[in-house]
């Protein structure tokens, strides 16, 4: 498996063993729930003969083809990951293998650790006894075999022997074999396409049918499969990313019925959800005696754009006098690789939303010209990673070669008002996304403090993004 960022010290504990029966092992934080299973089965040494599960906060997860009658609401144990879950040190789970003998085995979270670089994970670091053969009886079937094995005399002792193999030596463990029998699992790299692909289902009908679908999804894999450990953890690092995660949970998590006028969040949750948001924006502003508070969701820009971006890309579902929720698509993008949730905002963004929602002024009421788009992205493909452009020059380029145009009668401020909309549109979502990154200088010229935006940089995070759309 690749280096992760951080690794969870789990104990494995045979429940009820005595004395103890446990294991202590590295695994990567964003290794999935099945890859788990198999890593406690080569590390406890089970053969993986029979069904398993997990249970997480009273939640059950496996694989749903196991739950014959469909009654016990099974999650898809390969569609989440340990760093999913929040565990903190010290939080336990349990996983059980081979429902008819029943054993159980507690997962203690002892610590998390950054990873070490160039480490080598799951490893096992240590460990106590043997584990009982597979179909003993469960605990107490196997204290029983261990009573007539160390007794000659019992009558069933020769036959229990040659079950077994001919001996059994209940303290053996050897650390190097079960980390050869680690080392033996497929890598995760090998299994990404085939995680992702279920993840991915359901998108058909959005931006993935538009062609061949498994080309754009083996595009996307090799994609995914080439970033840096770097590259990688600026998109986890995303506010962007974050928020909208944060913005799903709330959803999922509270009922918020949408205003009856505009079907806009309730000032309670405009407030709640702010407060979660990775960069708070400010609810109210003091200017002299004047206290100006937030009246509505539309006075607060950044929760207005994810709020869009959720309901366009069909992650939630509400309005008018209606309840907002997460739909089952919302349920699944957390399980997304953080990559893959940033392509796929940006991908909802570029080819199903107004752009005129970045720039609600009535002389964009008629919308941007057709060849805005295209032109868009044929601009920023055309940048250089690492290389600054003066936005400026780049804005008038677009506004040309768009053809974009100001209606209005005095055309004295037109064309800074046109730049404006080329930053407002393009520009500050493309730095949202992380596809730029932007030099700002302080103007004091007119008497007042003024930011303006003087260059932009295509990042290499960037490029791989705008190279899938």
């Amino acid at each position: 498996m690749p280096t992760p960022a951080r690794v969870y010290q789990l104990k494995i504990t045979l429940k009820d063993s005595t004395p103890p029966i446990w294991r202590r092992v590295l695994v990567p934080e964003n290794v999935t729930l099945f890859e788990l299973h198999e890593i406690i089965q080569r590390v406890m040494g089970w053969q993986d003969y029979h069904l398993h599960q997990f249970t997480i906060a009273g939640q059950l997860y496996g694989n749903p083809e196991d739950d014959e009658f469909g009654d016990l609401n099974i999650e898809n144990e390969k569609r989440y990951r340990l760093n999913q879950f929040g565990f903190r040190e010290k939080s336990k789970f349990s996983y059980e293998y081979d429902f008819g003998d029943s054993w159980e085995h507690t997962l203690l979270v002892e610590k998390i650790l950054p990873a070490e670089k160039g480490g080598r994970y799951p490893v096992c670091t240590a460990g106590k006894r043997a584990c009982p053969p597979e179909d003993c009886g469960g605990i107490c079937g196997y204290e029983e075999f261990l009573e007539t094995i160390a007794n000659p005399e019992d009558e069933e002792h020769d036959e229990t022997l040659e079950w077994v193999g001919g001996d059994f030596d209940p303290e053996e463990f050897d650390l190097d074999e079960v980390n050869a029998a680690l080392q033996a699992i497929k890598p995760a790299r090998g299994r990404r396409k085939a995680q992702m692909e279920p993840a991915l289902e359901g998108k058909s009908d959005d931006f993935m049918s538009s062609a061949d679908e498994q080309e754009k999804i083996e595009d996307l894999v090799k994609w995914v499969q080439s970033l840096s450990r770097e590259q990688v953890a600026g998109f986890e690092n995303l506010p962007l990313r974050r928020d909208v995660i944060t913005f799903l949970d709330y959803l999922s998590n509270n009922r918020v019925l949408g205003t009856q006028s505009t079907g806009n969040l309730p000032l309670k949750a405009v407030h709640e959800i702010s407060a979660r948001f990775t960069h708070p924006p400010k609810l109210e502003e003091t200017v002299g005696e004047h206290v100006y508070k937030v009246r509505s969701e539309d006075d607060v820009r950044s929760l207005l754009f994810v709020h869009q971006l959720a309901f366009q890309s069909r992650l939630v579902t509400g309005g008018q006098a209606k309840t907002w929720k997460t739909t089952d698509e919302g349920q699944q993008f957390p399980l997304l690789p953080p990559p893959v949730q940033v392509f796929f905002l940006l991908v909802h963004w570029w080819v199903q939303i107004d752009w005129t929602i970045a720039f609600p002024v009535s002389g964009l009421a008629n919308g941007l010209p057709g060849r805005f788009k295209p032109e868009a992205l044929a601009s920023l493909r055309g940048l250089s990673v690492g290389e600054s452009m003066p936005f400026e020059i780049f804005a008038d380029r677009l506004i040309e070669q768009s053809g974009l145009t100001w209606p209005s009668k005095d055309q004295t401020n037109a064309h800074s008002t046109m730049q404006f909309v080329v930053k407002r549109t393009v520009i500050d979502i493309m730095e949202t996304f992380g596809v730029l990154e932007c030099e700002y200088v302080t103007d004091r010229s007119r008497g007042y403090e003024l930011t303006r935006l003087v260059s932009i940089c295509l990042t290499l995070n960037g490029k791989g993004l705008l190279g899938l759309v």
